[in-house]
């Protein structure tokens, strides 16, 4: 399988871009912007387009500057995404104010397992991906 797909948020320079890519049966959203309520679509259109038969699904976050509930409600979609599949998902890489957003909402009901779902490293089989600046 292979693919590879940029989607990107008209938003100016508060813009979302997500790129696509498969590695063996693992998907990678590299995401890089903000996520807000006006940019989260974008992302949701990444997740409808990924292939069948996937073995898991990693959301690369190093270069998220900013997220909100709506980043929250798609990780939740996200993770949903992967339970309904069977399949595991990763976000990894969270900067200091996502990471700040999952610690505020950690008791509200729905908010994905930080500890099953949260990372700072990519997991076994899936290669490092280093964006260009």
């Amino acid at each position: 399988m292979s693919l590879q797909t940029d989607r990107s948020s008209l938003a100016g320079p508060d813009a979302l871009g997500v790129r696509t890519r498969l590695f063996g049966s693992c998907a990678v959203l590299t995401v890089r912007g903000e996520i807000d309520y006006g940019t989260v679509p974008v992302l949701d259109e990444a997740l409808e387009a990924l292939p069948s038969g996937l073995g898991s699904v990693v959301l690369e976050m190093t270069g998220v500057t900013f997220m909100d509930s709506a980043g929250l409600h798609f990780l939740r979609r996200l993770e949903t995404y992967g339970l309904r599949r069977r399949i595991p998902v990763r976000a990894l890489n969270l900067r200091r104010q996502p990471q700040r957003v999952m610690e505020l909402a950690r008791k509200w009901p729905g908010t994905p397992h930080a500890g099953k779902f949260l990372g700072r490293a990519v997991p076994a089989g899936v290669p490092t991906v280093q964006e260009p600046q």
